[in-house]
């Protein structure tokens, strides 16, 4: 197989050489199989001194391997020895294997310095499930295809024809893309003239190898929407400024730096996560649903690259934090209704899994009142520290100077100003604090005071952001309290939460408490916390009239919350005002076709609204707010970008 990639696939889309040079290459494969094409791929990649920064693998499967199963295929029964490469990248490929859930799967390779500066690595985006479901959700720009497992459609009264997804790939076609296939089928080549392609005549290599090759050449190109849909075209200077430095600025900040970008991160405090993201520890896990809907999948993917984003370091002893588990509480469901569940919706009990009261009392250490889900893929972590690894991570990606990122504390923003170049935040006494052709508010419910003083041409709407207080206490819990307070071995939640950091500590809470911006830790809230603790089984029944334990302590935040309860992640789309200048027949009931402020100059983007799952959105957040600004991949199905998308509502609107 490796001969074959060589000779069918790569050869026949032009590489190695037609990544030499480029900042990212893309490539899509209709069939992943074993994963032989990948490897043999990104073995070709690493030994190309010329090649490109970013290699994206883009590959569908409809029937995945198991871990298990995939070491078998490549024979990793023993540890592989230095001599055999192909099989050590087989090894590192299983070692990142992820549990098999619907959707697309991110993981990444060889990231590192390249020997001009800037990073390069590998990312394969695993695409579980028929690639006829699966095209139309995917959001790139594709510079070479490996079109395999093409099956055409034959009845034996009919001509066979060509699967209808090959005629679309010109959705996907980058300019100059390529495709190619071992296959010689008539469908084939009239499913790619379908789609624009120009099919080479077909060539036969050594042995019995065969290759169509086609390159995209349409013969119109319509202009670009107006919309969300893609990004325009990079800037000269690919420089963003982000303001705001908690979990979803530090996100998106280390995810636009490293698609080879110049992030200024600019925040009013003197270091990361001062406000909201300020808490000693946060849980993160997914959710079920019975219908698997929007929520359950945004939250699952959110999880699950949170996970995957952490879970080395934490190992590592360089973030505080557990990722082993969080048990989430359900006294309603039984346990034949929740494996009925779990196999209506194809998870994985690696994923999730159902827990009677009696193991999940074994799982938590503490008598918890119900049974409940086990997420495996879930846990907690401290926020700050958190922040502080990826703007660590992002400082050591440089190109042949000054860092990548560079962070401008104590300066507080007072307003954005549109420019021929781009962008400008200044302070309060009009000096410029920093300038770029793109800029990210991550600031929170802060966001909306800095668009208010936006020129009237370039106003955009309003962000349904709300402002949601809320108080954690803390239990440190020295020998003599051992008695009075149980410290959970994984977080549980429900109705509350608790969790135990590191330095024998119970964090538990949190109250939740609109139009209130009192600052202060009160005696109530505490008691409502306690309360909460004591029915997940951490600690008594604490009455109303007895005094507060003297070691308990707390903190009060803020959350910037959205109707839907999902983030806004994305190029900010214009005011009514100004929708009221469109053609009449622009659609603004679609949310990828709303007008959106952002130019080929750079453009005006959004991450906000993660509301008290914070540490569960941050990766996903900067991954797709790094697709909005650079246009790299979407790390999400189609669906999943517009219910995150802030022109959602606008586009609602627009329908009644």
């Amino acid at each position: 197989m490796p001969d074959q990639t060589q000779r069918v696939f790569m050869a026949g889309n032009g590489l190695p050489g037609r990544w030499q040079g480029r900042t990212r290459f893309v490539i899509l494969d209709t069939g992943f199989g074993q994963g032989r094409r990948f490897l043999s791929t990104w073995s070709a990649w690493r030994a190309d001194a010329h090649r490109c920064n970013r290699l994206v693998f883009i590959a569908i499967e409809t029937h995945p391997l198991s871990r298990q199963a995939l070491r078998e295929a490549h024979r990793l029964a023993e540890t592989p020895q230095p001599s055999q490469p192909d099989a050590i990248l087989a090894q590192r490929m299983a070692d990142a294997w992820p549990t098999l859930t619907p959707g697309i799967h991110t993981l990444s390779f060889d990231e590192a310095l390249g020997p001009q500066g800037g990073l390069q690595g590998v990312s394969l985006m695993l695409c579980l499930g028929n690639v006829a479901d699966i095209l139309p959700t995917l959001m790139a720009e594709v510079d070479a295809f490996y079109l395999d497992g093409l099956s055409p459609t034959q009845n034996m009264e009919e001509k066979p024809r060509a699967p209808g997804w090959l005629s679309r790939l010109n959705r996907l076609a980058a300019p100059q893309a390529t495709a190619s296939s071992s296959s010689l089928a008539d469908v084939l080549r009239d499913g790619l003239t379908q789609a624009g392609f120009e099919v080479a005549p077909s060539l036969e290599a050594e042995g019995s190898l065969h290759i169509t090759r086609a390159t995209f050449a349409p013969r119109y190109t319509p202009p670009p929407q107006p919309g969300g849909l893609w990004a325009p075209a990079p800037p000269a200077d690919r420089h963003a400024i982000v303001v705001g430095a908690g979990l979803a600025g530090c996100s998106a900040a280390w995810a636009v730096c490293r698609e080879g970008w110049r992030v200024t991160l600019v925040d009013q405090h003197e270091g990361p996560a001062q406000e909201g993201s300020g808490n000693p520890g946060g849980l993160f896990h997914s959710v079920l649903h019975g219908d698997d809907g929007i929520h359950a999948r945004t939250h699952r993917a959110a999880a699950l690259a949170t996970w995957r984003q952490v879970q080395p370091w934490i190992a590592d002893g360089e973030l505080a934090g557990q990722c082993e588990g969080l048990l989430r509480l359900d006294g309603k469901t039984h346990r034949a209704d929740a494996q009925d569940l779990l196999a209506r919706l194809g998870l994985p009990e690696d994923h999730v899994r159902w827990l009677d009261m009696d193991a999940a009392r074994a799982v938590a250490g503490v008598a918890v009142p119900s049974g409940g889900w086990l997420y495996r893929q879930g846990g907690w972590l401290h926020p700050a520290g958190y922040a502080a690894r990826l703007l660590q991570e992002a400082q050591r990606w440089h190109k042949q100077g000054p860092s990548s990122l560079t962070c401008l504390w104590n300066q507080a923003v007072a307003r954005i100003v549109p420019t021929e170049q781009g962008w400008e935040v200044h302070d309060a006494l009009g000096h410029c604090i920093a300038q770029a052709p793109s800029l990210v508010l991550a600031n929170a419910h802060q966001a909306q005071a800095l668009l208010a003083t936006l020129p009237q041409d370039h106003t955009v709407a309003p962000l349904p952001l709300s402002r949601v207080r809320g108080q954690i206490s803390a239990w440190p819990c020295p020998d003599d309290q051992a008695a009075e307070v149980s410290l959970p071995r994984v977080p549980v939640a429900g109705s509350g939460y608790v969790l135990p950091l590191r330095d024998d500590c119970l964090l538990f809470g949190a109250t939740t408490q609109h139009h209130d911006d009192d600052p202060s830790v009160r005696e109530a809230d505490h008691r409502h916390n306690l309360k909460q603790a004591a029915r997940l089984g951490t600690c008594p029944d604490h009455p109303a009239d007895a005094p507060l334990p003297l070691a308990l302590q707390g903190r009060t935040g803020w959350r910037a919350t959205t109707p839907d309860r999902l983030p806004l992640i994305g190029a900010l789309p214009w005011s009514d005002e100004r929708l009221t200048q469109v053609p009449a027949k622009t659609r603004l009931d679609q949310v990828r076709l709303i007008p959106r402020e952002r130019t080929d100059r750079g453009g005006l983007y959004v991450v906000s609204g993660l509301g008290s799952r914070g540490i569960t959105w941050t990766a996903l957040a900067g991954a797709l707010l790094a697709h909005w600004v650079t246009g790299s991949p979407c790390p999400i199905e189609s669906d999943l970008r517009d219910a995150l998308d802030p022109a959602r509502f606008l586009s609602r609107a627009h329908r009644h």
